[in-house]
């Protein structure tokens, strides 16, 4: 680690050390060198060497371990991804036409691969389960949407963890949670136009699609199911 220059110090501590555990310099688990000696190493301020360890610590890339020191993390953690995803969001105003493509790609990806490795006995119990507790939810005269909402979320989550890809459940979830609002009023549409039909057809055909049933196409199925949440932000 070679000393750097004024300019935006704590952002290039911050990528000398994220470039050197993508180099392999740095491993999951390995101890970073003390706050004395990265001040040495970097010619900077202990401020600085501080604030870059505490972006690194919100980022879930580096970890306090009192009192031996700082680690860097041995495993992946949702907040390298959240910094990302709110600045797809933020950073223009039809973010939304972003997320509804970035929702689509990982959904298309969790469906072909479970399509790819198949569903245990046990995993279609599970979901058909759930499925069964949303129909009848949709189905009731005093329907209660935050309740059909996150009934449909759990089913969505049960589909992403029979990828058994920790990786893939957690970009899902994180994108599944940014969308909750969007798809709460997506329901609301659906309950409004009379069409609560709808949305159990599209449950009943993604399940049929991932227990490959005759007659199924999973990528039909996905372009159905954003009809109505695509209607709702009128693109």
């Amino acid at each position: 680690m070679t000393s750097i220059k004024n300019e935006s110090l704590v952002q290039r501590i911050i990528n000398k050390i994220t470039d050197s555990i993508v180099a392999g310099e740095l491993k999951p688990g390995d101890k970073l060198p003390t706050e004395m000696e990265l001040i040495a190493a970097f010619g900077v301020s202990r401020n600085t060497v501080r604030e870059a360890i505490r972006t690194l610590i919100a980022y879930g890339v580096v970890e306090i371990r009192r009192p031996e020191g700082t680690f860097i993390c041995d495993g992946f953690s949702n907040k390298m991804i959240n910094p990302i995803l709110y600045r797809i969001i933020l950073q223009k105003e039809d973010s939304y036409k972003d997320l509804l493509g970035l929702r689509q790609i990982i959904e298309s990806g969790i469906y072909h691969l479970i399509l790819a490795q198949g569903l245990t006995d046990e995993e279609v119990e599970n979901l058909e389960q759930i499925n069964t507790e949303l129909e009848q939810k949709l189905r009731m005269d005093d329907y209660d949407v935050d309740d059909i909402s996150e009934t449909d979320m759990m089913l969505h989550k049960a589909i992403a963890e029979t990828t058994h890809n920790s990786l893939v459940v957690m970009i899902h979830d994180f994108v599944l949670d940014l969308t909750s609002e969007s798809r709460r009023r997506t329901i609301e549409k659906v309950f409004a136009e009379n069409d609560r039909e709808y949305l159990i057809r599209t449950h009943r055909m993604a399940l049929d699609a991932l227990e490959k049933k005759p007659g199924s196409d999973v990528d039909e199925v996905l372009r159905y199911s954003y009809y109505y949440w695509k209607d709702a932000y009128n693109w």
